[in-house]
């Protein structure tokens, strides 16, 4: 095993089609101590999810108990991706927005919505899971190399709202007809969140699950932090990645060259859910969480608020930290922020 922190770097979008994934190189760093007294390896396993390459790395003594957590995790993450999926016509979010309503919905939809509309609350309807209505009419228009046009975004923007968005014990309701709902930017850190969760439960303290370019790492008290570096965005002067270390915590990035819709990255896949175009100040925002469910939803949003708001919302949240990197490759910081020196 590598004795070395793990480094891991974020591969970036370029294409509609493209995946994003981290590669590590090398396993999470261990005391001295603990590697005197058992040997250990890295033990890592690769699979779609969500239209996306999930990787998880579990550090261990025992390679088979390992391997059938890594296993048990995997199921876990897949058998979410059957309640979140826009992707599934058999998914319970497909379902919903073809029928506006759905009976006995799964606890854990229940679970994203909620948290989905209290982003919304928190960021000021920055955060707004049912701008799927006009994500639709892009994706339409780019089926034909076009954009759509500003009476199709007008139109499709009447259905924004997560406020008419009704959640019941045993009931969701789009109360707009033709209402549609995108997790996109919150359910691949909450699937992310489960598939860790699943291998703590069966005795994994390092491991760290990535899935689509973010993650959440686990490390024990003896361990070195993981070492994650996030890239600069195409097109900024500097390549020189930042190196954030993390341990115990979760990363999200969202940034303007994931999904483009112009070869400029002028319109892209985040949406100001207020005006139905892509903000023009940030071109990525990383934020550090507790939860890549949190991590996930918060650089969505800062990417929507753009730098100033986005780093002062993130300064009234105690455990979370933010970088953000505008158009022009100028980079912004939290306080505390863990970049490596």
């Amino acid at each position: 095993m590598n004795q070395k922190p793990a480094s891991l770097s974020r591969r970036q979008f370029i294409r509609l089609t493209a995946f994003a994934g981290l590669a590590a190189a090398g396993g999470l760093g261990l005391s001295a101590g603990l590697r005197a007294a058992q040997p250990v390896e890295s033990l890592q396993e690769t699979r779609m999810l969500l239209g996306s390459i999930a990787h998880l790395t579990v550090i261990s003594s025992n390679g088979a108990q390992a391997r059938a957590a890594i296993n048990a995790a995997f199921d876990r993450m897949a058998a979410l991706e059957a309640v979140f999926s826009r992707f599934r016509p058999d998914s319970q979010l497909s379902q919903l927005n073809a029928t506006g309503a759905l009976s006995d919905p799964h606890p854990e939809l229940k679970t994203v919505l909620t948290k989905a509309v209290a982003y919304g609350d928190l960021t000021a309807g920055a955060f707004d899971v049912t701008v799927e209505a006009v994500l639709r009419q892009y994706r339409a228009a780019a089926q034909s190399g076009s954009l759509p046009t500003a009476e199709q975004i007008s139109a499709a923007q009447q259905l924004v709202d997560y406020r008419q968005i009704s959640i019941h014990a045993d009931a969701i309701r789009l109360n707009l007809p033709g209402m549609a709902v995108t997790l996109d930017g919150i359910a691949k850190g909450y699937i992310i969140d489960a598939g860790a969760a699943a291998l703590r439960e069966l005795g994994f303290d390092q491991v760290l699950v990535e899935l689509g370019g973010d993650l959440q790492t686990y490390g024990s008290a003896t361990a070195q932090s993981w070492q994650v570096s996030i890239q600069a965005p195409p097109g900024s002067a500097s390549t020189t990645p930042i190196i954030a270390e993390l341990v115990s915590r979760a990363l999200a990035t969202s940034g303007d060259y994931q999904y483009t819709f112009t070869p400029d990255r002028r319109l892209h896949h985040i949406l100001d859910p207020h005006s139905g175009v892509s903000p023009d100040e940030l071109s990525s925002a990383s934020v550090i969480a507790p939860t890549a469910c949190d991590a996930d939803a918060l650089a969505t949003s800062l990417m929507v608020m753009g730098a100033e708001a986005g780093l002062a919302l993130i300064a009234r949240l105690p455990e979370a930290e933010a970088l953000v990197i505008n158009k022009h490759g100028i980079t912004r910081q939290s306080a505390n922020f863990p970049v490596r020196a």
